[in-house]
């Protein structure tokens, strides 16, 4: 049971990271700093947001790995892979940036998009199948 309340916890941490940098952290940046100190902030939180998202989700896999679910296992592999995903992309988004390249840009940016609604979702997927 206490492992079934870690596992709440963790997707309800997951995707409360992800609500809160979406709806309140980024719409304020952008509303509040110029494009230079925008830009240095968000190459500056990015990381973190990823690793941590990362981090509380191998917490989760390493619950899900010990428990009979397999498509709780692979939903909380997907969370995980999607979030190393985001993190390993940050430097090819950077460096699209810095150089112009705004196809490679553009493309790696919605990569990062994609695999936050990937993680969002199947963390609040993952939250249900706990409290069942």
């Amino acid at each position: 049971m206490s492992s079934q309340i870690a596992l709440i916890l963790l997707n309800l941490l997951i995707a409360g990271t992800i609500f809160t940098h979406l709806a309140l952290t980024t719409p304020v940046i952008f509303k509040t700093l110029d494009e230079d100190s925008a830009a240095k902030f968000l190459r500056t939180i990015f990381p973190r947001y990823y690793l941590l998202l990362f981090l509380l989700s191998l917490l989760a896999l390493l619950i899900l790995y010990f428990q009979d679910s397999s498509l709780s296992w692979w939903l909380g592999f997907n969370i995980s892979a999607h979030a190393l995903l985001g993190l390993l992309g940050i430097p090819i988004t950077n460096a699209a940036k810095d150089r112009g390249w705004e196809k490679i840009f553009s493309f790696s940016h919605g990569v990062s998009v994609y695999c936050t609604i990937v993680i969002f979702a199947l963390s609040i997927i993952q939250f249900f199948i706990a409290i069942d």
